[in-house]
């Protein structure tokens, strides 16, 4: 029965087709509608597969994610600083003192020494801007000599990574970091 006649039927009034619409086009719109619908569902479909690809691609590849920004955290009452190794050893510390400089800025610096306590070349220090400095970041500067070759190491601030590097051909290392860096990846060796 036709929407004409079921009108009719129920005592309503028969639909007005669309104007300009008969029903061999009404037909023929409807089935564009259907086929727009199932090419977006495709589309949907097919966007859904290369973005979950390109969330599974790093997985699968073994590819690390970018580094982020560097953060020290507040270190302005910093007392201990630790070189480790990747097993998470400490093989340096140090006991930072502390100074003002005439700009209000914090000084901090740390002599190291090895697990047997012998004095090694090298130190750590950190730079706190004074308040008032507010375009001014903390910096972080590590220059160690001795340390085996080609390793990679974390700089522990009171029990805190604060930052990694590789050391050198030589076995040392002499980098300089300002929070919210991102820091350049570390070469595989």
């Amino acid at each position: 029965m036709s929407d004409q006649r079921r009108a009719q039927a129920d005592g309503d009034e028969p639909e007005e087709p669309a104007p300009g619409l008969d029903e061999p086009n009404r037909s023929n719109a409807m089935y564009h509608r259907s086929e727009e619908r199932r090419m977006l569902g495709l589309l949907v479909l097919i966007c859904g597969l290369v973005m979950g690809g390109g969330l599974a691609l790093p997985i699968v590849t073994g590819a690390r994610s970018a580094p982020s920004a560097i953060a020290f955290g507040n270190v302005s009452e910093a007392h201990i600083v630790e070189i480790r190794n990747q097993r998470g050893v400490t093989v340096l510390s140090g006991e930072f003192r502390s100074r003002v400089d005439m700009l209000g800025n914090t000084e901090k610096d740390a002599a190291l020494t090895d697990r047997q306590g012998r004095a090694v070349i090298g130190e750590v220090e950190i730079e706190i801007p004074a308040p008032s400095r507010e375009n001014r970041r903390a910096e972080l500067e590590v220059d160690v000599i001795g340390l085996p070759a080609r390793e990679t190491f974390t700089v522990v601030i009171d029990d805190r990574i604060v930052g990694t590097f590789t050391t050198d051909d030589r076995g040392s290392i002499d980098m300089e970091l300002q929070e919210g860096e991102i820091p350049a990846r570390v070469p595989e060796v």
